[in-house]
This record gives structure tokens, sequence and C-alpha cells, in this order.
């Protein structure tokens, strides 16, 4: 059974025995396919959360200083740090190197200029990958696409060519298309690009690393259904047209994958408004803890702690001073009231990791379940 909690305010609600299924299954098919992981640190760093992961064995991407700080706290080793980003400042990558990372992916001549200059300076033994941009749509929110010409990252691959064909110090490549992607087909024509680029690559060029990034997604529709992403549909399309004669080990960077399905949001019901034309929830959460709605119109699961053989649809909506700060309409939900516990489902990935603390609303605490439970069984929060 699940432990009762008094409701003192909102927090977050992390299912431990959950996560340790979804690593499971990765590393499962990381080891079927010849891959290596390295946790996307921006999707969540709770300490709790990414101290399970590290244990794992799996490594670490990072886009900032403060996160390949933060990782070197928790425990993770230098070696199994990657750091990537399209912005990096100088002080970022002395940073960086001065702290003898395992890779740094470059994303233009400009930042590689600056590495190779402060590489000398700190005789660091940091490896440099080049980040390039493959020019491939996916079918996901633009706002979460990575992979086309006309995006910021990375560098057009005859870019690449120039830097490897003057320099020696270049072991591989970084390409990312995106996030959140359900079809395998774009992993496939990933996959068939990197092909392709390959065999353009000098004779004497020697690919040491390839790193294929993140993206797949999980269901936020029918979280209940499922709770663990296509790991294996995910390495297994990725391999399509680079078995390992091609290259033998694949670097992969999962987050949203990986915690996703293992959080939640907690939240009351504070108002009930519009009853007659919109029917419409006021919460104590809103974008100040869970962002992806209000940013770019992301949908969650949401269920409410109470039985009733009727239904009604609802707008739901956070406290904050925006009307941007809602978790969108047409909710079908029990009749709600004063003092309702609704719960957030797959709100582990992007939630307290993006939190703000704009009308300076305090931050919420999390909680951490350690039993084996169904996070999706009927529970009790109040």
């Amino acid at each position: 059974m699940q432990t009762q909690r008094i409701y003192n305010g909102p927090y977050y609600r992390y299912d431990l025995p959950l996560l340790q299924r979804t690593i499971d299954a990765s590393l499962e098919a990381s080891k079927k396919y010849g891959c290596k992981l390295f946790y996307a640190l921006k999707a969540n760093n709770e300490s709790q959360i990414i101290n399970q992961i590290r244990q794992s064995e799996i490594g670490v991407d990072c886009v900032s200083a403060g996160e390949i700080e933060h990782a070197l706290n928790e425990g993770w080793s230098a070696s199994e740090i990657v750091f990537a980003g399209s912005g990096k400042t100088i002080r970022e990558i002395e940073y960086a190197l001065a702290q003898d990372i395992g890779m740094i992916h470059c994303e233009s001549a400009a930042e590689y200029g600056i590495i190779c200059e402060l590489s000398e300076k700190l005789d660091t033994n940091t490896q440099v990958a080049l980040r390039i941009n493959p020019d491939l749509k996916v079918e996901t929110h633009e706002k979460i696409s990575t992979g086309e010409k006309h995006h910021k990252f990375g560098m057009a691959f005859s870019e690449a060519l120039q830097i490897i064909e003057q320099n020696s110090n270049i072991v591989g490549f970084h390409l990312h298309v995106g996030s959140q992607i359900l079809d395998m087909q774009y992993f496939e024509d990933l996959s068939l690009t990197v092909r392709s680029l390959i065999a353009q690559l000098p004779e004497d060029f020697s690919l040491e690393y390839l790193n294929l990034g993140g993206g797949l997604g999980i269901d936020y529709t029918n979280p209940q259904r499922n709770l663990i992403p296509d790991f294996d549909g995910w390495m297994s399309a990725l391999r399509t047209h680079l078995p390992s004669n091609i290259i033998e080990l694949i670097s992969l960077e999962p987050g949203r994958s990986i915690v996703g399905q293992c959080g939640q949001l907690i939240g009351e019901v504070q108002y009930i408004k519009h009853e007659d034309s919109n029917p419409t929830a006021i919460l104590d959460i809103g974008m100040t803890e869970l962002l992806r709605p209000a940013l770019y119109g992301a949908r969650h699961k949401i269920t409410v702690n109470k039985d009733d053989l009727i239904s009604q649809k609802y707008t739901v909506s956070g406290p904050t001073c925006e009307s941007s700060d809602t978790f969108g309409n047409n909710h079908e939900l029990p009749p709600l009231e004063r003092g309702d516990l609704l719960i957030i489902h797959s709100a582990g990935a992007y939630g307290s990791s993006m939190r703000l603390n704009y009308n300076l609303r305090n931050v919420i605490p999390s909680q951490f379940i350690t039993e084996t439970v169904s996070t999706y069984l009927k529970q009790k929060v109040a």
C-alpha cells in the first residue's frame, strides 16, 4: 500500500523502483546494441535521482559549467563527463578542460579555436568531438527540434571536414536531431545520414567516437500503459545502417526517457471557476513547478484521487499572474472541488530542473518512494 502523506503543500513525487526498472531496461538494450549511455543531467538534477543513475555506471552529459560541477560533486569521475552546448563561454570551456573531463562537443570553428588555445595552456587530456548538424527534420515540437540547418546547434559537415583536414586531435562526432521522438523511422534516417557522412571522411581519419545524442520520447498520453520507453527499438534503429564493423560503440544521451515517467507533481485545487461555461480548476502549482505546458503547449496526463462515475472536462490552470500558466483544457476528470489533490503524471523530466522563482514562489519539496509499488495504482496522497 502507498504510504499516506499529509498534504502540507505541493511536491514532486518520485518512484525510485520504477526509475531502477527504467535504468535496467536502458542498460540491457545498450549492451545488446553496443551503446554507451551518458545521462542528460538537464532532465533532472535531483541528487537522489542522479545518484541512482550514477551507481548504474551510466556517464553524464552536461551543458554548462554548473552541471559539470554538480556532476563532479555528486560523484561522477571527470572521464565520464561529456560537455555539449551551442554557447559555451570561454570560462566554461576553461573550467571543463581544467577538470580533465572526458569529451567536449565542439559546435563551431570559433569554439574549436578557443578549445585549442586553452588546451595548450592547461595540458588537458580532454578529447574533442565535432557536433554536426545533419539537416534532418523530425516530427516533434518545433521548440525541441535541433537537427535542421537553420537551428543554432552544431556545424555543417563541410565545416567539420575543413577542421579535421587541418588538425589531428578530433576523435569523432556528435549529432542530435531533437527530443520526444516516438517514431523510430527518424532514428533510422539519422543512422543512414551518419553512414553517408562517414563514407565522406578522409581515408586517414580514424573514427574513435560517435555520439548520436538522445531524443527518445515517452508516452505522455497514456503513461500507465507505457511506463518503460522503447529503448530496444531506439538503439536498434540507430544500428540499422551503423553495424559494429562501421563503429564498434555508439554513445547516447538519454534524459527524459530515463526519468520522465518516474516523477509526478502533486497539487491541490484551490478554486473552481466558470462552472457553467468553461469549468476551470485553479491549482497551487503551475508554470513555476512545471514549465513545459506554458513554454510550448506540452500536455500531461492529469488524474485526481477520487472515484466517480460522472466526469466532465476541465481547464486546469496554475496560480501565477500569466494567462499562459495553464496545463491545458478538456482534461476529463470527476467533478472537482476545493481541496481535491491532482496528480500530474510524467513530470520526472524537465519539471524540477526547469522550475522558476517567478512571483517569488517557494521551491517545493520532493518525496521519494522507495517501496516496490506501481506509481499508477490507486494512490492515497491526502
